[in-house]
């Protein structure tokens, strides 16, 4: 199936960087939005994004002027109708996303494919609104858009083989790198990603470690920055609705850290309002009073911190995702290489399973078993993990583990 057109519903910082990627590659684009003011809005967007590329020699005037007439802005639904892709990047509420493709499904032919942005929730639910949930699959891009180079393609339960082909084909094209992640709370980066960004939490109201320390060492590790900046970038109240979520589909293994409800009740949202986990970039003496009333509260305080305590919780909920095919060991550290920063070599083999195939499956084992005995379940090995060292899998030593060198 040839695309030429596609619509994008939502004309925000995720839907405008999808309009421009996708005008940048060729694609005719109609961006929607509620009303012209916020469609101009994003339209804007894009023009100055296009307009920084020129500036730094990384797009010619003639690309950026070509780009920006192949964009076409409207707040009629009914100007979808000829789109064969329509990608939706609206606010994560499934009644209105699911309200929006029901709409389109009774407009659109049937050949139309529907594609989700969503970060959160289900492909399969929000799939139930259209008429051939076969034709519709998760496209999760990650922000900025344009310079993040990973896309999920999500397939729901219905999702068509043709529907994956198509959404792995249109990544590629607007030059992403493209993983094909089985649909589950969390998709798979944020899945992967979020039981270290929790234990940061913990180490941090355990009194484990300073912030300032906890973020240097996992920066000294290889990432691009510290769980704990990061948390407050992206919003403690956005921490506060991410972690219940997971700990309802996952159990013990997605433990919700205290301090999250606890810097949300005290007003420090993170960067956004200038305080959270840090003020001016340092714990003020009003953070470590929360984290010393949590510790009061649980009696746990002092605990044990190193950068593998939290990159533990990483690999373990890898292998969970590998046992449940959520996706392969080659996508899952590309996906955390490319969406997370994760530590890769000159040749971008990186990753939790390579890290762990590095430094020994049983060694891993036995470092998961410590932290459960003195932190709790939420370390409890996952059995796959178990059944490799008990076969002799156990990484570049054996020359066999989750990857085979």
């Amino acid at each position: 199936m040839e695309i030429r057109e596609v619509g994008v519903l939502g004309a925000g910082t995720m839907g405008s960087g999808i309009g421009q990627v996708l005008a940048q590659s060729g694609f005719e684009v109609v961006l929607l939005d509620v009303s012209a003011e916020v469609v101009k809005g994003g339209f804007e967007r894009i023009e100055g994004s296009l307009s920084r590329n020129v500036e730094k020699g990384r797009l010619s005037p003639k690309d950026k002027e070509e780009s920006l007439e192949r964009i076409r802005l409207t707040t009629k639904v009914e100007e979808l109708r000829e789109a064969a892709l329509i990608v939706e990047a609206v606010v994560e509420d499934i009644g209105a996303k699911a309200g929006l493709f029901k709409r389109l499904s009774d407009l659109c032919p049937h050949e139309t494919v529907f594609a989700s942005n969503t970060s959160t929730l289900s492909i399969t639910e929000i799939a139930r609104s259209v008429s051939r949930p076969e034709r519709f699959l998760g496209l999760h891009f990650f922000n900025p858009v344009p310079s993040m180079r990973l896309v999920e393609v999500v397939r729901g339960l219905q999702t068509s083989e043709e529907t994956l082909e198509l959404g792995m084909n249109v990544a590629k094209k607007i030059k992403k790198v493209p993983v094909q992640v089985s649909d589950c709370p969390g998709f798979l980066v944020n899945r992967v990603f979020m039981p270290y960004a929790g234990e940061a939490m913990f180490a941090a109201q355990e009194g484990a470690a300073n912030p300032v320390d906890i973020d240097e060492s996992m920066k000294a590790f290889g990432f691009p920055m510290g769980p704990l900046v990061l948390n407050d970038m992206v919003g403690i109240d956005v921490g506060c609705h991410t972690f219940p979520t997971l700990h309802e589909s996952y159990g013990e293994r997605f433990h919700v850290p205290l301090l999250f409800e606890r810097l949300f009740k005290a007003g420090r949202l993170g960067s956004k309002v200038g305080k959270g986990i840090y003020v001016d970039g340092k714990a003020d003496p009003e953070f470590f009073e929360i984290a010393r009333g949590i510790q009061k509260e649980t009696g746990i305080k002092n605990t044990e911190f190193s950068a593998e305590r939290l990159v533990l919780r990483q690999v373990n909920e890898a292998v969970c995702c590998l046992q449940e095919k959520i996706a392969t060991a080659e996508d899952i550290d590309r996906a955390m290489v490319l969406g997370t920063g994760f530590p890769a070599d000159e040749k971008g083999r990186g990753g939790p399973l390579h890290w762990a195939d590095q430094m020994g499956l049983d060694w891993v084992l036995e470092r998961l078993e410590h932290f459960q005995e003195t932190l709790g379940g939420r370390f409890l090995p996952h059995f796959l993990l178990r059944q490799y060292v008990a076969a002799g899998y156990l990484g570049i030593k054996t020359k066999k583990g989750f990857f085979e060198y």
